[in-house]
């Protein structure tokens, strides 16, 4: 984005009230924001049990909703030029110019603002990392890194590991292996998904610019690191069954979804094109959010007994 363009914007087209709400919606990435949510819950359910504080859990929670929001709407913000040079972005409301960049602007910081807000009733500590999370993600990934270096998606990771820390500080104090192994996992498994999705997409990613992996490097290569992340990944989640109290179910699920998911990952390797990209982006997100499913329900059963 130029200096001086950042709040400059095409004519706004007319729009119905609901059709606005749904655009500032889009605005806020609600997949992403939900997945974030998962995680944090899941970590703060998981390194509090048995004795599950709620009520800090559900704040935590919002939290990290609110200050997710806030940094996928400075995200649209700033990618909106390169956003109407890809098939898949280019009705997004601000690149249509159905939502103008001064209001996107006044959404995040009133987003961010509430969720810094929320958090600081928790602690400072949440505080630090539902914001850092969010400036990670809106002002090292989406403005210094996207547009300048390969590894943007490795380092936007650390976005989802701030998640897992939010989670963690909101219902303890005490330290433990958890909550930093699930943060490695985090950053481990978002390389593999993105850079699936850039395989898919990768003549989007040429015609915006965005030197991400699979346009730098040969897509065998592409596919070796996605399988090496995911080799590492597996090994991270069967651990954290050994360096926290989560149990057998947790165990069993992550070993099977692991072994599904590397899997998949051989037969990318195999061809690392079309189908097989689009099959590995899809199965790395059912991956996680299963895995997650598993911590939740191992810990809530035996909590319940």
């Amino acid at each position: 984005m130029v200096e001086g363009e950042f709040l400059q914007a095409p004519p706004i087209a007319g729009t119905s009230a609901i059709g606005r709400i749904s655009d500032y919606v889009s605005l806020c990435k609600p997949r992403i924001l939900a997945l974030l949510v998962v995680v944090a819950v899941a970590t703060a359910v998981v390194v509090s049990a048995p004795a599950v504080p709620w009520g800090r859990v559900w704040l935590v929670a919002l939290s990290g909703a609110l200050a997710s929001a806030s940094a996928s709407v400075i995200n649209n913000l700033m990618d909106r030029d390169m956003d109407t040079l890809m098939d898949r972005t280019r009705n997004r409301p601000l690149a249509r110019g159905r939502v103008g960049p001064a209001k996107a602007l006044a959404l995040a910081i009133g987003l961010l603002s509430a969720g810094v807000a929320l958090s600081l009733l928790l602690n400072y500590l949440t505080a630090i990392f539902v914001l850092l999370g969010a400036l990670i993600y809106a002002f090292v990934y989406t403005w210094w890194l996207k547009r300048r270096s390969p590894l943007n998606i490795v380092v936007g990771g650390l976005a989802g590991s701030c998640a897992v820390l939010a989670g963690w500080a909101a219902v303890t104090a005490a330290l433990s292996p958890a909550p930093f192994i699930i943060a490695l996992m985090l950053f481990l498994w978002t390389p593999s998904h993105f850079w699936s999705f850039a395989l898919v997409h990768r003549e989007n990613y040429r015609k915006a610019g965005v030197p991400m992996l699979p346009l730098v490097a040969e897509l065998s290569t592409t596919a070796r690191y996605i399988t090496l992340h995911t080799v590492l990944l597996v090994g991270a989640s069967i651990a954290l069954a050994f360096l926290s109290p989560l149990g057998t179910t947790y165990l069993v699920g992550a070993a099977v979804c692991g072994a599904l998911f590397l899997w998949c990952n051989v037969l990318l390797w195999r061809n690392p094109r079309g189908k097989a990209a689009w099959a590995s982006y899809k199965l790395s997100g059912m991956y996680l959010l299963t895995l997650l499913a598993f911590m939740l329900v191992d810990v809530l059963t035996r909590v319940a007994g």
